[in-house]
């Protein structure tokens, strides 16, 4: 449905000691308050109404996070799988953006 999203990391990430993790965190959000249809004869993206209200913000953690500061920089983070739902009570896949059970 969407493009694969990779990134990558270099340089220095702060002032790291190899005990230090990081979570990569990928966050959608509406462009604008129109709702969207994909038209396959025109390999385009029509207007088709207006959007629903957009739902409480949500975060997806990448699955091979927390990371440590070296394999962070040498790997493409890919987020070629994420689960999108605008189902509120699924827990699976998206975060609240509290970041509810992360610890820093």
């Amino acid at each position: 449905m969407f493009p694969t999203v990779r990134v990558s990391f270099s340089g220095p990430l702060r002032q790291v000691t190899p005990s230090d993790r990081y979570v990569v965190l990928l966050d959608i959000v509406p462009m604008d308050s129109r709702r969207y249809r994909y038209a396959y004869h025109r390999s385009s993206w029509l207007v088709a109404g207006k959007a629903d209200p957009p739902p409480p913000a949500r975060l997806y953690a990448h699955p091979d996070t927390p990371i440590g500061p070296d394999a962070l920089r040498k790997q493409v983070i890919s987020f070629e799988k994420v689960k999108l739902t605008n189902n509120e009570m699924d827990k699976n896949g998206q975060r609240d953006n509290g970041l509810n059970g992360f610890v820093y």
